[in-house]
């Protein structure tokens, strides 16, 4: 994990060889309320949510330039955990 000193959140570092690609689909907008468990700095060109909804668990990623959504399957929550882990060392993106 990369350290700036001006953001208190992780940013996301460069994957490394033979990472695991996630599947991306268009926002859902599935569920009424969503709690954003944890965030990735929102300074860089793309900043990932750890979502949780209706007993469920998911990642969305957002492209700043032009406010595009983008989120995972549905998981359960230490599914979903493992792969923001994954995403946060770099072996997923």
């Amino acid at each position: 994990m990369e350290i700036v000193t001006d953001c208190v959140t992780p940013h996301v570092p460069r994957t490394l060889p033979d990472h695991m690609e996630i599947v991306w689909l268009d926002r859902l907008r599935a569920e009424d309320r969503v709690r954003v468990i944890t965030w990735t700095c929102d300074c860089q060109a793309v900043y990932y949510e750890l979502c949780h909804a209706a007993g469920r668990a998911y990642i969305r990623r957002t492209l700043r330039k032009d406010g595009t959504v983008h989120e995972t399957y549905r998981w359960l929550f230490r599914e979903a955990a493992q792969v923001w882990d994954a995403l946060l060392l770099g072996h997923a993106r």
